[in-house]
């Protein structure tokens, strides 16, 4: 082949860490084909001191990237797909899932274990998902809003005398800062984010050879998870930054998908589950956009419209 690929991503030190794991399978796979990074800077990036409330928060870590995409500056932007909005630009698809590393929460930076802290002892995070159940777990906690990349928020312990931060064991893991850990938090706790974890390669749709590239380094266990939690996600209308979880896992031949919507003050938890041995992609798109509205008539689509006013 010898063609030459350009691949936009965001200029992190993590994006630039799942871009690398791209290049890597394919460059096993295919060693004609050449690979090279654009770094491209998002509003997400920019805009760090904001809150994710005070910012239209859709798509802010992506934006830039698929206009570059759409320009053709670059050829395939590699993501975490949990940043991704659920509906993608016309011209634009997911051509394969092409890593999934530990998708659970972890507490961060902290001297003691989770059940183990002071009584209003003061966790850093951004994310509502995070806040709602964290705060149904130990209503005495103090949830202090932060955001910034990973290294950064690591820093805000100290500058904010946190007791802790909390997020996600995926970028700790791929930046090689594991002994940050303190605890990884069981679902039943913490339940992940729909896609948590994922990495995602978006393309033009015209680029076909492209996607038959790149479909030979995807996992099809791990794709058929994290699509199941997407058609989820994309039946709530709710946005990457809402208070809800998914997560999707396939176990003996059978996936089971775990789902929950919370108030953001963590006084009330929807959850459901739902199991299928019927693992061929349409089904479990229908399973997730069937269990997304069986959680909104149990009372998520009142507590999520309630958050948009």
């Amino acid at each position: 082949m010898g063609k030459n690929y350009i691949i936009g991503t965001r200029d992190s030190n993590l994006a630039l860490k799942q871009c690398n794991i791209v290049k890597e399978k394919l460059q096993k796979k295919f060693p004609e084909i050449g690979f090279e990074f654009k770094e491209i800077s998002t509003k997400g990036d920019r805009e760090r001191d904001k809150k994710f409330a005070d910012i239209n928060a859709e798509g802010i870590f992506v934006r830039e990237i698929e206009m570059a995409l759409i320009s053709r500056e670059v050829d395939l932007a590699v993501h975490s797909f949990k940043d991704l909005p659920t509906r993608l630009p016309k011209d634009l698809e997911i051509a394969a899932i092409v890593d999934r590393a530990n998708r659970y929460d972890v507490l961060a930076g902290a001297e003691k274990k989770l059940d183990e802290l002071p009584k209003g002892a003061r966790l850093g995070t951004g994310s509502l998902r995070r806040k709602s159940q964290l705060l149904a777990y130990r209503s005495d906690f103090e949830i202090v809003p932060i955001r910034g990349n990973v290294e950064t928020r690591l820093k805000k312990i100290k500058s904010q005398n946190l007791d802790g931060i909390i997020l996600a064991a995926a970028g700790l893991e791929r930046l090689g800062l594991k002994a940050q850990i303190t605890e990884y938090l069981p679902p039943e706790i913490c339940l992940p984010a729909a896609r948590q974890g994922a990495v995602a390669v978006e393309i033009r749709k015209e680029s076909t050879e492209l996607k038959k590239i790149l479909k030979m380094i995807e996992d099809k266990n791990t794709a058929l998870e994290v699509w199941t939690e997407h058609a989820f996600l994309k039946e709530m209308e709710a946005g990457c930054h809402a208070p809800l979880a998914a997560e999707a896992l396939i176990e003996a031949e059978s996936l089971t998908l775990t789902a929950a919507v919370g108030k953001i003050d963590g006084s009330r938890i929807i959850k459901r589950k739902v199991s299928t041995k019927k693992l061929n992609l349409n089904s479990l798109k229908k399973l997730g956009k069937g269990l997304a509205q069986e959680i909104k008539a149990a009372g998520a689509a009142e507590i999520l419209a309630r958050l948009k006013k």
